[in-house]
C-alpha cells in the first residue's frame, strides 16, 4: 500500500477514476458504506472482516486512533470492532483460537473475539518499524511483515491470553515485505518498495519451507506488490502499479490478471477469499470490490 507521500496523488487518481462512465463488470459486487479507507481483509466464519483507518485524509501511518474493523455479511457492511483508541491505521489482519491478531503502523493489536470489548493486547515492534503490515499464522506462531526495515518477525502466540513481546524473534530479512501467506510449510510474500522507489528486487518471493527460512524469486516482474490469497493452486495478488489483480498458476507458473478495468481500482490491497469469493480492498476509494471466482 502507498505511503504518505503519494496519498494527493491517489486521491486524485481515484477522484479521476470515479468520473468513468463505464459500468462495473456484471456480478461484481461494490461495497462502499460503513468503509473508510479500508485496507485489510480476512475470513471470518462465513463473513468477512475489513480494517479501516477511519480518517479524514488518507494516511496509512496516521496516529488519530481513529480505526476500527467492519464485518462484511450478506454484502453489507456493520461495524464489528467500533474505534476504541486501540487501532491507528490498521492493516492486514489473522484470526487463530478466537484471537484477531491486526497489524497497525508500529504495533499488533490483538482481540479476544469471545469478549471484544475487553482490552486488547498491545505488541509494540523495535524502534523504527513502523510500516508493521501484514500476519500469517502457522501453528502456534505468527509471522508478521514490516515493509520498511526490510524485515519479517515471529511471535509466539501458544499462550494467547498472555502475548509477550520478548518473544517476537527476527525470521528473515526480505525486501520490502508486505502481504503474506502460508500455505503448509510455504510461505508466499509480496514485495513492496516503502520508499515508492520500485526496484527488480520488489517481486513475489517464496520460502520453500518456513522451518528453514530461505528466500527466492517466485516471479520476476517488479512492482508494489500488496495483497496475496490462494486457491486451487492459484496464488492471487495485487499490484498498486496499474492497480492490478491477478493470479500465478502455482502449477505452470503463467501470471493472469483480472478484468478490472472498468471498476476504477485505485489501490488494491490486502485481499482475501471467502465461499469462491474475492474480496479487494479498494483502498483510496473506501470501497471493497467482491469479484466472484466461479
Amino acid at each position: 500500500m502507498k505511503k504518505t507521500k503519494l496519498i494527493l496523488f491517489i486521491a486524485l487518481f481515484a477522484m479521476v477514476g470515479c468520473t468513468q462512465k463505464n459500468k462495473p463488470t456484471e456480478s461484481v459486487t461494490i461495497i462502499t458504506h460503513g468503509l473508510r479507507f479500508c485496507e485489510g481483509t480476512v475470513a471470518y466464519d462465513t463473513s468477512v472482516l475489513v480494517s479501516n483507518f477511519g480518517t479524514e485524509a488518507l494516511n496509512p501511518l496516521n496516529n488519530e486512533r481513529k480505526g476500527y474493523i467492519s464485518i462484511i455479511e450478506d454484502n453489507e457492511a456493520k461495524v464489528f470492532i467500533a474505534p476504541d483508541q486501540y487501532l491507528n491505521g490498521p492493516k492486514g489482519m489473522a484470526i487463530k483460537d478466537d484471537f484477531l491478531y491486526v497489524a497497525d503502523v508500529s504495533k499488533i493489536v490483538v482481540y479476544n473475539l469471545k469478549n471484544k470489548k475487553s482490552p486488547p493486547q498491545l505488541i509494540y515492534f523495535p524502534t523504527g518499524s513502523i510500516f508493521v503490515n501484514d500476519i500469517a499464522i502457522k501453528d502456534h506462531t505468527a509471522y508478521i511483515s514490516v515493509t520498511n526495515s526490510d524485515k519479517i518477525y515471529s511471535l509466539d502466540i501458544s499462550d494467547p491470553y498472555n502475548l509477550n513481546e520478548k518473544h517476537l524473534e527476527e525470521f528473515v530479512t526480505i525486501p520490502g515485505p508486505n502481504g503474506l501467506i502460508i500455505d503448509g510449510y510455504k510461505m508466499y510474500v509480496a514485495s513492496y518498495a516503502a520508499d515508492e522507489v520500485t526496484t527488480d528486487a520488489n517481486v513475489i518471493y517464496v520460502i520453500e519451507n518456513i522451518n528453514t527460512p530461505v528466500y527466492k524469486k517466485l516471479i520476476d516482474q517488479p512492482g508494489q506488490y500488496d495483497g496475496l490469497a490462494l486457491k486451487d493452486d492459484k496464488l492471487y495478488f495485487t499490484n498498486w502499479i496499474g492497480a492490478k489483480v491477478g493470479y500465478i498458476d502455482l502449477a505452470t507458473m503463467h501470471v493472469e490478471y483480472l478484468p478490472l478495468d472498468n471498476l476504477s481500482l485505485a489501490g488494491p490491497a490486502d485481499i482475501t477469499i471467502s465461499n469462491d469469493k474475492l474480496y479487494i480492498p479498494n483502498l483510496p476509494a473506501s470501497q471493497v470490490i467482491i469479484y466472484p471466482l466461479k
